[in-house]
Parts: structure tokens; sequence; C-alpha cells
């Protein structure tokens, strides 16, 4: 008898072991089969938002363009509109100066400042059209003397304008001159003369030029009475009345 209650006992026990393993082991697989379901919708909505991210990138990077388009829309419509504008005022200008050359027998109207070219170099250069002075002056250093075929030529550097390298000149010389300097009446200077080719607008000739070191002025050249007689009236109100001159095959500078 008391044998088989030992025997119903440890039945029991084990029973109720194996049953308790069993329950342990049914509780870890939920969790485990839980935890797999969380990972997977984890998983699912990683993989969503990557891809509404991958959309949204597209269309941020679309969007980049069209705004890059339409930056570059406006700058060209800025531009053109600039150059428009430009054009409409120099056309209103020549045909003011056009309406005062009818006036003056047709001579040429220049402003008290204008762009000169030189033939020499084929460049720009900002003047001042002085009729007080009687000989146009030029810009010069670096003067070197020197003979070709036997006659007298000089060679300077043009050297005014910012941003620009100086420009070599050669050319023939003409004269010497005595200049009296207005701070020291009694000190004169004397000064070399060529001819140099030169255009402002219409106006086109030789005309001389005394070499001095004008780096210091604001104007690299000064034209004077010898250039505009008979050809040009200034009107001292306007600036730059006429453009740069471009040669057909040259770039504009």
């Amino acid at each position: 008898m008391l044998l088989n209650k030992t025997v119903l006992f440890t039945a029991l026990v084990v029973f109720m072991t194996t049953g308790c393993v069993n329950y342990h082991a049914q509780e870890q697989q939920l969790q485990i089969t839980n935890l797999q379901a969380d990972l997977f919708s984890a998983q699912q909505t990683f993989e969503q938002t990557q891809a509404e991210l991958s959309v949204t990138n597209e269309a941020l990077s679309a969007s980049k363009i069209q705004v890059n388009e339409l930056n570059d829309l406006l700058t060209t419509s800025t531009a053109k509109l600039t150059a428009e504008k430009a054009a409409i005022k120099q056309a209103a200008k020549q045909a003011a100066v056009k309406n005062d050359s009818a006036k003056f027998g047709n001579k040429a109207i220049l402003g008290q400042t204008e762009w000169v070219y030189v033939s020499a170099i084929k460049r720009n250069f900002r003047a001042r059209v002085d009729t007080g002075a009687t000989t146009a002056s030029i810009s010069a250093t670096d003067i070197e003397r020197f003979e070709r075929d036997g006659e007298k030529w000089v060679r300077f550097n043009l050297d005014n304008e910012k941003n620009t390298e100086p420009q070599n000149i050669e050319a023939r010389i003409v004269r010497f001159v005595s200049i009296i300097q207005a701070n020291d009446p009694g000190e004169k200077d004397s000064r070399l003369v060529v001819n140099l080719h030169v255009r402002i607008g219409g106006v086109v000739g030789e005309t001389e030029f005394t070499l001095t070191d004008r780096t210091h002025m604001e104007y690299p050249i000064l034209i004077g009475r010898t250039f505009l007689q008979d050809v040009a009236v200034v009107d001292v109100s306007k600036e730059y009345l006429h453009t740069k001159f471009v040669e057909k095959s040259a770039t504009k500078k």
C-alpha cells in the first residue's frame, strides 16, 4: 500500500514537472512568435519608410532641378531685359545726339567724357574731352627712345585702367613741346609728341598726343581742341554719348 502511494506521488510530481516545463516552453515559444511578428512588422514599417523617403528624395531632386531652371531663366531674362534697357537708352541717346548734331551743322556731339579707341593697340580707353586744352595727351610710362629707319621713335606703356595689363605702343616722334607747370609757372616740362590714330564714335583720324604720366589721374587720355576742330562740339552736361568701338573681327574689350 505504501509502495502504491509512493509510486503515485512520484508520478504526480513527474506530471506536474512536465506540465510546468511544457507551460514555460509554450510561453517562451509564444514570446518568440510575438517578437518575430513585431520584428516583421518593424521591418515592413522600415521598408515603407525607406520607400517614402526615396519618393521624397526624388521629388526634392526634381524640385531642385526646377528651381535651377527657373533661376537660369530668371538670370537670362534679367540679362536680356538689362541689355534691352541699355539698347533703348543708347538709341535714345543717339537720337538726341543726331538731333543736336543737326543744330550744329551735322558736327559730332561729344560728352565731357568718352570712350577713345586707340587703333595701334585696338583698345578702348576712358578719356576726358577738354576744349581748354590745345593738344591731346596720353598716359605714358617706361618711355624709351630708339631709332627706326633713320628716324626717331619712342615706345611706352599706356597704363591707367584698373585690372588691365599695360599696353605697349610704338610711334614716331613728331616733335617736342615745353609745357609750363600750372603749380609752378617758372618750371617747364619738355614732352615728346607723337601721332596716333584714334576714334570717338564717328570722329576718326590722326592727332598729336603729348606723352606724360597720367597714372595718378582718373582718365588715361585727354582730348584737346586739335582733334575736335571743325568736326565736333562738346556738351559738358553729357557723358559717354558714344559706345566703345569694336572691329568686326575683334572681340570687345
